[in-house]
């Protein structure tokens, strides 16, 4: 584990929690919170690098198999979502109104995280909306063992990085701005260059972890990685959308997780408190639980008539988010996580 990115799950899931807030109320409909969706580009390159991190060696030695890397990964993400998923079903956050047709038509590409494929909200963002990203997850996971080859020829992997980022870019530019969020927010091929970068960051920190770097230099790297995405964030709102979904970000999220991946700096060594950390291992319960929240709350507002001012109201949703991100990640996504790679080892045994 690397605590400080670790860490830093944390602290990119706020940024999505807060960009979520103009749910409850159009007070936080401000340009510095709803910007957070930056998150989601952050988590897709820390992804490409963690997984290039925790299976480079191992696969270039032969000591796991691409079988058990997929039940790793389906262990990892498919019970939370699968929960999720249910308890977005029971709740009815997806109407029966249209009938059973229509409501299988949109809860099997759920069932199996293929909804981001479909361009239409209707499909990527319904049910448990933030769940559109793990579509996008899957497609990485199932692609790495081909590309894990990449990582011994930092060359090609470069190569492989630049052109696919070019072709982002140019269709970026060319596509129609209605079908912008539709295309290169939510589509996992458009965002598989944010995978790649990653994995590329991964295989520059691996030549530089035997390098002499002193406490002060790393920190001032730290600061000044951390400078750099707080003037992009400042100044994207001169971007146009359609760039900041993405490759905008890219290159101040590349030094910030590359920096902070060295664990040199006076700022890493503040991120690798234990509370910080832990904020991390429960992130990604955070990150599929907080939306429904809202949506529970602003029903029941209606329902009960509550009056409680937005500002107590967040504050209320983010405790009560972090809570049950830890009683999930504790008690169930841990011993589900346990059961899934069993299952599969029986499965092997017979």
């Amino acid at each position: 584990m690397i605590r400080p990115l670790t860490s830093l799950r944390l602290l990119f899931a706020l940024m999505v929690f807060a960009s979520h807030c103009n749910i409850i109320s159009d007070r936080f409909d401000l340009p510095i919170l709803t910007e957070g969706y930056v998150g989601v580009s952050f988590f897709f390159v820390l992804s490409g690098f963690i997984i290039a991190y925790s299976y480079d060696e191992r696969f270039a030695m032969g000591a796991v198999t691409k079988r058990n890397f997929w039940v790793a990964r389906v262990a990892r993400i498919y019970p939370l979502h699968l929960l999720m998923l249910m308890v977005a079903a029971a709740l009815g956050t997806y109407s029966l109104s249209n009938g059973v047709g229509q409501w299988l038509a949109h809860f099997v590409p759920n069932l199996v995280l293929c909804q981001a494929y479909v361009p239409s909200p209707d499909y990527y963002f319904s049910f448990n909306s933030p769940s559109w990203s793990l579509c996008c997850e899957q497609l990485f996971y199932l692609a790495f063992p081909l590309l894990a080859l990449l990582l011994r020829r930092p060359r090609r992997l470069a190569m492989t990085f630049v052109l696919s980022a070019i072709a982002v870019v140019v269709g970026m530019y060319l596509t129609p701005e209605p079908l912008v969020k539709d295309v290169w927010y939510v589509n996992p091929i458009a965002r598989f260059p944010d995978f790649l970068l990653g994995m590329w960051v991964y295989q520059i920190a691996s030549r530089e972890q035997g390098t002499s770097l002193s406490r002060s230099q790393a920190t001032c790297g730290e600061c000044g990685a951390v400078a750099l995405f707080v003037l992009f964030y400042t100044l994207s709102v001169h971007v146009p959308q359609v760039y900041r979904y993405s490759c905008y970000y890219w290159l101040p999220i590349a030094l910030v997780i590359y920096v902070f991946s060295l664990q040199r700096g006076r700022l890493s060594q503040l991120l690798s408190c234990r509370l910080l950390v832990w904020g991390g291992e429960v992130s990604f319960g955070f990150y599929l639980i907080h939306h429904m929240l809202f949506r529970l709350y602003v029903e029941a507002q209606h329902y009960f008539q509550i009056s409680l001012s937005p500002y107590v109201a967040v504050l209320a949703l983010l405790l009560l988010t972090l809570l049950l991100s830890g009683i999930s990640y504790r008690y169930f996504e841990q011993p589900a996580n346990k059961l899934v790679k069993r299952i599969a080892f029986l499965c092997k045994i017979k």
